[in-house]
């Protein structure tokens, strides 16, 4: 920037070498005039008059316009760089304002690959897998690594009183991504409790997820899909039951599982199943790459709602979109 500034100067002065030259001259005499006035006025004779002296009058004006000229040049230096730096504060504040704008549509790009994402995610059926009564580490996790391994979907409502012992799985469910949601502290019938207890098993049960994992606006699934309008009321939150049952809990027997689904599955179904027996782990090991390889995707609970639209609200008791009361 100064040496661009120095440039500038240089050839201002370049540009009149002759005019500039007789200018210094003339400053010369002034400063000897000035010298000799001095030393005649120390030594008492008569000061030389400028009025006689038209040499010495003239180099005079031409000291004071060459001063002049140096002030005007010096000023316009100062503007010049000013000029320089405010070019320079706008170059930048426009490069803020791109990078901001470039910014922006980065986040436009994402929300528009998010909804792309979520379009292609219901190009086909789909059905969220649900697992109640967890989590239980031997079981629980053969289901996880089937899911992770087929990149499935699925949402597990805990029971409360079950999450110390098996927090460690209960990190491993959250941590892969998969929804957490609440069955409550102790599987009881929400029907037969006082307004106190309903509350005490719901907000108990949050407060123990809370421990271990990110919680907010947990869904509730009601024991044995159970809820009258004083449980809706109190809950707080949307509840979640199921459309299509596996029957684990009564077969106990994985070929039976697996023929049940596959004969009576449709779009959009909630499938209840249990992460508590073995049964259950052995049948989701057929079932997810069947499923899959049937053309439908297997999402959790909560993704059909956000991806149809649907709001969840509060105090409603859901079966699966579109279906609610």
């Amino acid at each position: 920037m100064l040496s661009e500034e120095n440039n500038r100067r240089g050839k201002k002065k370049s540009g009149h070498p002759f005019f500039w030259g007789i200018l210094e001259v003339f400053s010369l005499l002034v400063m000897f005039a000035a010298g000799i006035l001095a030393v005649q006025k120390e030594n008492g004779e008569e000061a030389v008059s400028f009025s006689r002296h038209p040499l010495i009058t003239i180099a005079a004006v031409a000291d004071s316009f060459l001063a002049e000229q140096k002030v005007i040049a010096a000023a316009e230096s100062a503007g010049d760089t000013q000029k320089e730096l405010t070019e320079q504060k706008a170059g930048e504040q426009g490069e803020k304002e791109g990078e901001k704008a470039l910014e922006e549509a980065g986040k436009e790009d994402e929300s528009l690959e998010e909804t792309k994402k979520d379009e292609e995610i219901f190009d086909g059926p789909a059905i969220a897998l649900t697992f109640d009564d967890g989590p239980f580490t031997v079981v629980t996790n053969r289901i996880l690594d089937v899911l992770l391994e087929y990149d499935a979907g699925a949402t597990f409502f805990v029971v409360g009183s079950r999450i110390e012992m098996y927090s460690d799985t209960l990190k491993r469910i959250y941590e892969n991504g998969f929804e957490v949601a609440s069955h409550t502290w102790s599987h009881q019938n929400l029907d037969k409790l006082s307004d106190e207890e309903i509350k005490r098993e719901i907000e108990d049960t949050e407060d123990g997820l809370s421990k271990y994992i990110s919680v907010e606006n947990v869904l509730v699934r009601p024991p044995y899909g159970s809820a009258n309008e004083t449980v809706r009321a109190l809950a707080g939150t949307s509840l979640i039951n199921w459309s299509l049952d596996s029957q684990d809990w009564k077969s106990r027997d994985a070929d039976k599982i697996i023929r049940h689904i596959l004969d009576t599955v449709q779009d959009g179904d909630i499938i209840l199943m249990h992460d508590l027996y073995d049964c259950t782990a052995e049948a989701v090991e057929s079932l997810v790459p069947e499923l899959i390889e049937r053309g439908y995707r297997l999402v959790s609970v909560s993704e059909p709602f956000r991806i149809k639209k649907i709001p969840l609200e509060e105090g409603i008791l859901y079966r699966k979109p579109g279906d609610h009361y």
